[in-house]
């Protein structure tokens, strides 16, 4: 999974998009649309606003595609101490907590995700909006 990776520099925080996880919820674009902006080339941009945003708004994406490293002292991402699981109506599983998700070969840790609950992923056991075709 790490050739689905896109690693973003900043000056105070690096980001990372994995496209294969994006359900495209889009609370990045709606969230902080200045350093997250699909018309722009890169589309992240991590110098684009404060550190401490840009984690804020990471930290809503449900799939877990975003992540971040603060390079300016502050505050890591912290999983939540409890693993709460939440499904919507189309069945995706939203979960967040302290993960370690398998996928084949792959143990992918993360503290959050969207896994699919209608079956028709092609990105098992991650959702990939099959359930809209």
């Amino acid at each position: 999974m790490t050739t689905n990776i896109k690693k973003y520099t900043g000056k105070h925080i690096d980001v990372s998009f994995n496209r294969k996880r994006c359900i495209h919820a889009a609370k990045c674009v709606r969230g902080l649309p200045k350093v997250f902006n699909l018309k722009n080339k890169p589309w992240i941009d991590t110098d684009g606003d404060i550190a401490d945003k840009i984690a804020e708004v990471i930290e809503k994406c449900p799939s877990g595609a975003l992540e971040y490293i603060r390079k300016d002292g502050g505050e890591q991402e912290i999983p939540s101490k409890k693993t709460t699981i939440e499904e919507n109506a189309n069945g995706t599983l939203f979960i967040r907590g302290d993960l370690s998700i398998n996928q084949g070969e792959d143990n992918i840790k993360s503290n959050r995700a969207s896994l699919c609950g209608c079956g028709l992923s092609k990105n098992k056991p991650f959702c990939d909006n099959s359930h809209q075709k």
